[in-house]
């Protein structure tokens, strides 16, 4: 139960905002035209291995937290990195409850999705690790069941002709394909250095990379395949998911809109879970003031906006993301 209990924290921590929202697949993926279903299934491969070597360099070094697999992997770069990773941390935080806000239908809902929400991730987290685990058991199984839902009708449209594939499209979509797969490893490096002591084995450890990356991969494949079929101007808006449930009748985008509170909230409980924790180990920085520190940067520059933050800060994360795949390969090889 506990590798079917961390396996869900990692696949709820990844299917936040830009996911759930159809943003990130728009903007790395859909973008790229039939190229793009080659980006998806390389993002997908390597958020596997990634995850893999995260879980054994962490079980390798006996770390607590992701400082301490950054002072195993590169000593002099230690407290650059955790100072750059927290930075990301908090920008993930930022999205998501930026994500929220978007979500509102007027201003005070808006209002009180951004703020509620956070409110909401203080009570879950006031206890450590459990109630989160807990939650993303059984809330990880339902984000992916009722995405894969939403994209399967849409999905019988697809037209499977390669016309239009270029070698260099396949490439700029191979490209995004790694930023996306790397940032997103990124992310779950910062949950997966804190939980891993549940899993005793190598077998266990990449269990979860096997089970987490084809959820997320025939998640993923199926959401592309259904916005491909969008027209541009629905891709253009904040939410492109929310069409592939305009025929559903008044039951479908009120779902739709649970299933994305639901995706972002669990997203933002992760990378803030990882981020309180680390401020905590500070001899003079308790539990409950990292924690009203975290969530209280956060919801300060979530007002940033959702879709600039993820068209501009994500880029940049994968690429940090891209060192950090590189380090683990050469931990792994020493």
């Amino acid at each position: 139960m506990r590798l079917l209990a961390v396996t869900g924290l990692y696949v709820a921590g990844i299917v936040g905002a830009g996911f759930a929202s159809g943003q990130e697949l728009v903007v790395f993926f859909v973008s790229y035209g039939k190229a793009g279903l080659a980006g998806v299934l390389w993002s997908a491969v390597l958020l596997c291995l990634g995850t893999g070597l995260v879980l054994e360099s962490c079980a390798k070094h006996r770390v607590t937290s992701y400082r301490g697999l950054f002072d195993s992997l590169g000593p002099a770069w230690g407290l650059v990195l955790d100072a750059i990773y927290a930075l990301f941390l908090l920008v993930g935080i930022s999205v998501m409850f930026s994500g929220l806000a978007a979500a509102g239908r007027s201003p005070v809902g808006s209002i009180l999705l951004r703020f509620g929400s956070g409110a909401l991730v203080f009570a879950l987290l006031r206890d450590g690790t459990e109630d989160i685990l807990k939650v993303s058991g059984w809330l990880a199984p339902v984000l992916v069941g009722m995405l894969c839902a939403f994209s399967l009708i849409q999905v019988q449209n697809w037209n499977w002709s390669l016309h239009g594939l270029t070698p260099g499209s396949l490439l700029r979509a191979l490209e995004a394909g790694t930023l996306y797969g790397c940032y997103n490893l990124g992310f779950a490096l910062a949950f997966l250095a804190s939980s891993h002591h549940y899993l005793h084995t190598k077998r266990e450890r990449w269990s979860l990379a096997l089970l987490g990356g084809a959820a997320l991969g025939i998640s993923m494949v199926l959401l592309y395949l259904a916005l491909a079929n969008l027209p541009s101007s629905q891709l253009e808006t904040p939410f492109p998911l929310a069409h592939l449930v305009r025929g559903w009748g008044i039951l479908g985008p009120r779902v739709y809109q649970l299933l994305l509170w639901s995706a972002m909230f669990s997203t933002a409980a992760a990378n803030s879970l990882a981020l309180i924790s680390r401020l905590a180990e500070q001899p003079k920085l308790s539990w409950q003031r990292a924690s009203f520190l975290v969530l209280g940067l956060g919801l300060s520059l979530s007002h940033f906006g959702f879709a600039w933050l993820i068209k501009m800060a994500y880029p940049i994360l994968g690429l940090a993301g891209l060192w950090l795949l590189a380090l683990l390969l050469r931990d792994a090889l020493r």
